[in-house]
């Protein structure tokens, strides 16, 4: 019989899934020895050889795109970031392979005797431990410091790079006199200059963020910023226009006759304007107020100001913008064409586009001192320039640029910082706080600046050859007055020195550092902001004065937004640097760098009338642009008010009472000070002499209604949210009438 055929083996059962901690079901095994945590186990910590043999045994892609080339952005990054590994500094910590375990445990990884041994963590796998090198130490945590080290070196060689890209591009400009070889370079030009001032902005922020950062490290909390926030770039906050307020017509008091009044006599209401017109709201009893009786003078009398700025009554005009270089014309006439009615005007100094030869067409680059030969005219032109207007009694003041200089000549490096011309300087005349231009000076005073060598003032040959020139251009070209340009670059008492050897008819610097912002929103406390101007101002033993940038900022945001209560400071004085030392501040609304085509820090365009009211009536010696005199708009406003201050006599150290400072309205009494102060500000008026008062803002204000002074007052300019009265006693009889 056939056998019967054998029954097939039943299958054997699958092993039940294990449930583990992370409630899924996974198969039971039996060993370890062909368990690969993929999900624990880094290539990076995979040995070096076997890397290299996957790398090997991988099929090239024949779809994959070409590899790009490398940037040469990213090659310098990569190397700064290397170097910052190495790097010992606070901010760049080594990382230390961590030490093999001591204790060793059964398992291995690929056999027991190679050495490589693991360890299993409490998860149940097995992990390869980095020993004897066989495999790749485990990469540095991710450190804020050392990449911030590193991005600011590729920033610091990017902003090089810009500034002798830019440079180099202003010397070919400067060397050509084709006009399609200058319209070729104009693009590239401004391209270039546009990424200087980009890379110099993050280099700030960068430097920001490194103080912020280094300040945590050490527990340092900064006032008012105990978090210690990241670096900001602040900007200014673009113009809101104000909310309208319907007109609200006041309520005149009621009549109380003084004991021998005569009978009120009946006036005639004054008609209800809109709120952009000014309306006089006369006092009810002003009738009771002699105007014939003339106080007497103060017992003690006031000695005239200590001021850097002439005599103090010093009105300036700016007499060029960021494009007078380009203008097509010889600026330098225009200047000439126009110096009598500079005068007429009312100016009693010019501030002049800097002389000298120039990378830059502006000429804030220079390179030969002696070279006047500029884009505004050559030296014929501006000896006649400044004949025509000390002619007509105006001082003409000199742009001086003497924190840096380009050089015209390459040394054997390759580096430019060689001088030729009569100033024939060489490395040692840079600081050190220069390498890129190879100086080998001294480090420097003061804050750097990156597009050009920065002068080392602490030699003595340096200072001398600078005092030499200063003589020069006053005793032979005839300026009169000297305005120091980037004055923070270098310690203050090197100005001082530049002013006492010269004695210059007036002398300002132009310290401008960033008020406080919180953000984009200008905080009311700027005081430190002004200190820092006054501290520039006695660096140089009080014989020069600045610019004031505190007052500027401080007003632009005030009438910007009808938020007139910043325009006083917690004593009830201006709260400019005018309210801290007002002989030795200098104010001004706009010029070439805030204003002009630039438009860094601009003033607000509709409020300029605002601006101008308040600063030609207020102490400090006012400037005014040159575009806002030529302004048709602007031109018979700032006529007015300058013939306001010179009818008044008001000088920089005038006395100001401030008599309202909220929203909507800002009212002060300005005059001749009662008292004589050397340093600071002064409410006390004389008012045995002319004096004036004034208010901004869109409420309703009259000096009448108050009495201010106990004497009445006439409406002698008036405009848009601001008017300006004079004392009706020193007003000719022709004056009252109109």
């Amino acid at each position: 019989p056939e056998p019967e055929p054998e029954p097939e083996p039943e299958p054997e059962p699958e092993p039940e899934p294990a449930y583990n901690s992370f409630n899924s079901f996974t198969p039971r095994r039996s060993s370890y020895d062909n368990i690969v945590d993929t999900d624990n186990i880094d290539p990076e910590n995979q040995p070096r050889n076997r890397l290299a043999q996957q790398a090997q045994q991988t099929p090239a892609n024949p779809y994959a795109a070409p590899p790009s080339e490398t940037s040469e952005v990213e090659e310098r990054f990569a190397s700064a970031f290397e170097r910052s590994q190495a790097d010992a500094a606070w901010n760049a910590p080594s990382w230390e392979t961590p030490a093999p375990e001591q204790q060793r445990d059964d398992f291995s990884w690929g056999g027991a005797s190679d050495g490589n041994y693991y360890k299993p963590r409490e998860d149940g796998y097995p992990h390869p431990e980095p020993y004897g090198g066989a495999y790749a130490p485990l990469p540095p945590p991710e450190d804020p410091a050392a990449v911030l080290s590193a991005q600011m070196r590729v920033a610091a060689a990017e902003m090089a790079a810009a500034a002798a890209e830019f440079v180099q591009l202003e010397r070919e400009r400067a060397g050509t006199t084709d006009a399609s070889e200058i319209d070729r370079l104009q693009g590239p030009r401004l391209d270039a200059q546009a990424a200087l001032e980009r890379t110099m902005s993050s280099m700030k922020a960068m430097l920001t963020e490194r103080d912020a950062m280094r300040n945590r490290a050490m527990g340092i909390v900064v006032p008012d910023e105990p978090d210690a926030p990241p670096a900001v770039v602040y900007e200014p906050r673009p113009y809101e226009p104000p909310i309208p307020r319907p007109y609200e017509a006041p309520i005149p008091r009621p009549y109380e006759s003084p004991p021998t009044a005569q009978p009120a006599v009946e006036r005639e209401r004054e008609p209800v304007v809109p709120p952009a017109s000014f309306v006089e709201f006369p006092s009810m009893d002003e009738e009771d107020i002699d105007v014939s009786m003339i106080p007497p003078p103060p017992s003690v009398a006031v000695p005239p100001p200590v001021t850097p700025m002439g005599e103090g009554a010093e009105i300036m005009l700016q007499g060029f913008n960021w494009e007078s270089c380009n203008s097509g014309v010889k600026w330098h006439n225009v200047i000439a064409n126009e110096a009598r009615s500079i005068r007429d005007a009312g100016f009693t100094a010019v501030w002049l586009p800097p002389p000298t030869k120039s990378v830059s067409d502006q000429g804030y680059l220079p390179s030969d001192l002696y070279n006047l030969n500029s884009f505004y005219g050559g030296e014929g032109e501006l000896r006649g320039c400044i004949r025509a207007l000390k002619d007509v009694g105006v001082c003409p003041v000199a742009d001086i640029v003497i924190n840096h200089r380009c050089a015209e000549a390459q040394s054997s490096d390759g580096r430019w910082n060689i001088f030729t011309g009569r100033m024939a300087w060489d490395q040692r005349a840079i600081t050190t706080d220069n390498p890129e231009y190879g100086g080998q000076g001294n480090g420097g005073t003061g804050e750097d600046y990156g597009p050009a060598p920065n002068i080392d003032h602490t030699q003595d040959w340096v200072r001398n050859d600078i005092k030499e020139w200063l003589h020069w251009m006053k005793n032979d070209i005839g300026f009169g007055g000297w305005r120091f340009d980037f004055v923070k670059g270098y310690a203050g008492h090197f100005t001082g020195e530049y002013v006492g050897d010269t004695t210059p008819y007036v002398s300002v610097g132009e310290h401008w550092v960033s008020c406080n912002y919180n953000h984009s929103h200008l905080e009311y406390n700027q005081d430190s902001h002004r200190q820092s101007t006054y501290d520039w101002c006695n660096s140089t033993g009080g014989n020069t004065a600045a610019f004031d940038f505190t007052t500027k900022g401080i007003l632009q945001e005030a009438v910007r937004n009808r938020e007139y209560w910043r325009l006083s400071d917690s004593q009830g004085n201006p709260a400019g640097f005018c309210g801290s030392w007002p002989t030795h501040a200098v104010t001004f609304l706009e010029n070439h760098d805030t204003g002009s085509t630039l438009q860094h820090w601009p003033f607000p365009t509709e409020r300029l009338p605002e601006g101008y009211a308040y600063i030609l009536t207020h102490p400090g010696t006012p400037t005014v642009f040159y575009d806002h005199w030529k302004d048709h708009a602007l031109q018979e406003d700032i006529q007015r008010l300058i013939d306001i201050r010179h009818r008044v006599g008001l000088k920089c150290n005038a006395a100001v009472q401030i008599e309202k400072a909220e929203d909507g309205c800002y009212a002060a009494h300005v005059g001749h000070p009662a008292v004589g102060v050397e340093r600071g500000p002064c409410k006390e008026i004389d008012m045995s002499k002319p004096s004036l008062c004034m208010k901004l803002g869109p409420a309703d204000w009259s000096p009448n209604q108050g009495r201010v002074g106990d004497t009445k007052w006439k409406v002698m300019a008036s405009g848009d949210g601001w008017a300006v009265w004079e004392n009706v006693r020193f007003l000719s009889a022709e004056q009252r009438s109109r």
